[in-house]
């Protein structure tokens, strides 16, 4: 059931969530107070605990979405029938609760940071709210969830978080997830959308539409972190070259269009999320080295 409940949660995403929680660590060490002993403890509850909060999240976020992913064809484990809703649900709650408790040992600013982002995610999939049935509102949910996760780092670590490096990267890599992830998403899942009244770009404007929106996001996003390292932040210059020529393969990808299956509705967002895997681990790989 942990292993299924794994799945529907998206590995890929939750490695992802923990590389920006890495970043938001690696950047602050340099502006830790010298001669004191680095919290090891606490950040290592930190990650935990953001890791338990992102579980959370798309679990819980499966639960909801059985009928949509039904209609789109997903294999994921609650939509195929492998892993029941009620289990599922019972995991996501035990998971919400692990990163109360581990966030709460972390420390107090970690635990409010914590409570916020769980509140986003319950709020993005919730039936009362489902911020996830509109594009814009998906933006800003997984916007300041990106925020929240680069501050989280630093703040475990008991360090401010506006070392400058670290707001160009929290800033640039959450514009990407907001302008890029947030509506590329949505291209493979027009059939379910429409069939339970989602109104997201994708349904409103149209796939060709919304596949131009996401080539410019992509773009902009590339073209925006280089800038920004050459003016303020040329250490982060490696990384911001690897996001525009991610953007750039984003925009070639979804401006060419699909041949209408899934799998090549997904390609621009799996190129969204591989580049920014490969973003932090070039950001990551420098800051050891």
């Amino acid at each position: 059931m942990l292993r299924l409940s794994l799945k529907e949660s998206r590995p890929a995403v939750l490695m992802a969530f923990q590389l920006r929680y890495s970043a938001g660590v690696a950047l602050a060490v340099p502006a830790a107070p010298i001669g004191t002993s680095l919290p090891v403890l606490p950040v290592l509850l930190g990650a935990f605990s953001w890791f338990c909060a992102i579980f959370y999240t798309y679990l819980y976020n499966g639960c909801t979405d059985v009928r949509e992913d039904r209609v789109n064809g997903s294999r994921r484990p609650i939509a195929g029938g492998r892993l029941p809703l009620d289990a599922a649900l019972a995991v996501a709650r035990g998971a919400l609760c692990a990163a109360l408790v581990s966030a709460a040992l972390a420390g107090l600013g970690t635990l409010l940071l914590c409570a916020v982002l769980l509140l986003l995610g319950h709020a993005y999939s919730a039936p009362g709210t489902a911020w996830k049935n509109r594009t814009s509102r998906a933006m800003g949910t997984v916007l300041f969830s990106g925020l929240l996760t680069y501050c989280a780092g630093p703040v475990a670590l008991g360090v401010p978080p506006h070392v400058p490096t670290l707001l160009v990267v929290s800033v640039a890599m959450s514009l990407w997830m907001a302008l890029v992830g947030a509506v590329a998403k949505d291209l493979s899942d027009i059939a379910g959308d429409t069939a339970v009244g989602r109104r997201t770009w994708a349904v409103t404007l149209g796939e060709r539409r919304t596949r131009a929106l996401v080539a410019a996001g992509a773009l902009t996003v590339g073209l925006g972190f280089t800038g920004a390292a050459l003016l303020w932040a040329p250490a982060l210059l490696a990384t911001a070259l690897v996001v525009l020529a991610g953007g750039a393969a984003v925009a070639a990808v979804t401006l060419r269009g699909g041949s209408g299956s899934p799998g090549a509705r997904r390609r621009p967002y799996r190129l969204f999320m591989l580049t920014q895997h490969l973003a932090h681990a070039a950001l990551l790989g420098q800051a050891v080295v």
